[in-house]
């Protein structure tokens, strides 16, 4: 047993013992569900970067920027941190004032249809159980790695602490032990760059170095690494672009993001904390990606893409760093995982059972938390980790379905049910289908027809089409419009006048996201390849 594992074991023994303690104070279904509604900023800004923050990023995405994909996945990171920002201010704050307890109960509610409700709830579910099993290949990989035991162990491990969490303690837990996890991945990768900054030979002459390496060939250029994905830099930059908008609403209308609203203090408490993610979001995922990029100048000779941070981090760090590191990794997987299983208990016992107020509520809940996990656990072991595509196939199933139905029903008066339910059957068969298509096939598609693409074009136009040959019920005229009132208690002046300061963020956000690029990226990238 070497000091990684000790380190990982405590770490998780502790994350449980968290979920046991918070579990003894719950003190009803809604507790477990949603923490009350009572959540302050700090728990919900940690549960949001958490969850967001996967294993995902640091061996998939670290992994992609390691073999030469370093634009387009900074194209996706600027342009998704608006999720947060416009989800809290344009969907999250009006969700939250629905006074529902789940999301699909939301859908259910704003287009008065049983049939939308479950159909979101069955959608959300596949969706969650796709991300939950990359995240854990992902935490299943990252010990077996670094301990060497087999990597059937490892997944038991990881999974029978986070579903211990989530079923223990809910929602209430996953708030509290997402924002520690929160705080732990966060310093770890920050402490880490400087690290493998330092092993690089320093930040400005890596780049100058990286910008002409022969090895992986556009590893820093906007065009990317043309013998990776995509033949020309156009075509990459448009999948980017695809892609950027994909994870944009990930950050904005996902389950594992909104629902966070939904456990909010108040409304000032959505914007405040959709800042802050934003903030957080764009920082840890620069960090980890030119993490990726400087480790070829470490090492440019790793065989598997996805093990570039964890060679780098057990090879050329201190050991106590490393530890710190790793344990980070798993903090950011188990964080994810949590807050996927406590939703898909919420929404199968609130949403498909009906079960909200029954006294068997919670026991259904942690049914379907160990179900989902049994079903994962089988997927995980019958599949070989894919840690990149497997976690894309999730968000943008996701974001197919939902993002045009989500924003439509706050702000279009057209929208109905009919216009809901064939936004969301074609946006998941199209991304699906395309999916499906590629896996049969052995190849990919012109990026024109990417899943992304026809998937998010079959939503808006089943929107548009579903909502134009039926007219909008009263009923789903008058909920619309009482998301639209104010309520009382969201009054206060001096907290409306602080929300337009957090609101307006995101253009102080802009200038020192473009600050940064220019004076670490752009702009020394640019002096290299002229000199």
């Amino acid at each position: 047993m070497n000091i990684y594992l000790i380190g990982m074991i405590i770490s998780m023994a502790l994350y449980i013992i968290i979920g046991g303690l918070v579990s003894r104070k719950l003190k009803s279904a809604n507790d477990f569900y949603i923490a009350e509604g009572n959540a302050p900023t700090i728990l919900i800004v940690g549960s949001i970067v958490a969850s967001y923050i996967g294993c995902g990023v640091y061996m998939g995405d670290a992994g992609e920027c390691y073999a030469g994909f370093f634009a387009a996945l900074l194209t996706i990171i600027t342009m998704k941190v608006v999720g947060p920002i416009y989800g809290s201010v344009f969907f999250g704050r009006y969700l939250r004032r629905s006074g529902c307890t789940t999301l699909p109960e939301y859908y259910g509610v704003r287009f008065h249809s049983t049939a939308v409700r479950k159909l979101s709830a069955v959608i959300a579910i596949i969706s969650m159980v796709v991300y939950l099993l990359s995240v854990t290949q992902g935490l299943g990989t990252l010990m077996s790695f670094v301990t060497g035991a087999p990597y059937i162990i490892c997944i038991v491990l990881v999974m029978i602490t986070f579903t211990l969490i989530s079923a223990l303690s809910g929602s209430k837990g996953v708030l509290l032990t997402d924002t520690i996890m929160f705080a732990v991945f966060s310093s770890a990768s920050i402490i880490g760059l400087g690290f493998i900054v330092k092993a690089a030979g320093g930040w400005f002459p890596s780049i100058e170095a990286l910008a002409n390496f022969d090895k992986v060939p556009g590893l820093l250029a906007w065009t990317c690494n043309l013998d990776y994905m995509y033949p020309t830099g156009i075509q990459n930059f448009i999948w980017a672009c695809g892609y950027g908008i994909v994870w944009g609403a990930i950050a904005s209308i996902a389950p594992w993001q909104s629902s966070r609203y939904l456990m909010a203090k108040n409304e000032s408490v959505c914007i405040r904390s959709g800042a802050y993610a934003a903030v957080f979001l764009f920082l840890i995922e620069f960090v980890v990606n030119i993490s990726g990029v400087f480790i070829n100048r470490i090492n440019p000779d790793i065989q598997n893409q996805s093990h570039a941070v964890l060679w780098t981090v057990m090879n050329k760090m201190p050991t106590i760093i490393g530890v710190v590191f790793l344990t980070g990794m798993l903090a950011a997987g188990i964080s994810s995982s949590t807050t996927f299983l406590s939703l898909i208990g919420s929404f199968f016992t609130v949403d498909i059972l009906g079960k909200k107020d029954k006294s068997d509520g919670l026991v259904w809940a942690r049914i379907a938390i160990v179900a989902a996990s049994a079903a994962v656990f089988v997927l995980a072991y019958a599949n070989p980790p894919s840690l990149f595509w497997i976690m894309y196939l999730g968000a943008t199933l996701v974001a197919c379905c939902w993002l045009p139905m989500s924003y439509a029903s706050i702000w279009s008066k057209r929208v109905n049910k009919y216009g809901a339910i064939l936004s969301m059957s074609l946006g998941f068969a199209g991304c699906f289908g395309v999916k499906l298509f590629t896996t049969l096939k052995g190849g990919g598609v012109p990026v024109y027809l990417d899943s992304a693409f026809l998937g998010m074009g079959l939503s808006v136009l089943g929107l548009i089409l579903g909502s134009a040959v039926t007219k909008v019920t009263p009923a789903e005229e008058n909920y619309r419009k009482m998301l639209h009132v104010r309520p009382q208690t969201e009054r206060d002046i001096k907290e409306l006048r602080s929300n337009i300061k957090y609101a307006q963020v995101s253009i102080v956000l802009g200038i020192v996201i473009t600050v940064i690029l220019l004076v670490f990226w752009a702009l020394p990238y640019t002096k290299a390849v002229v000199h």
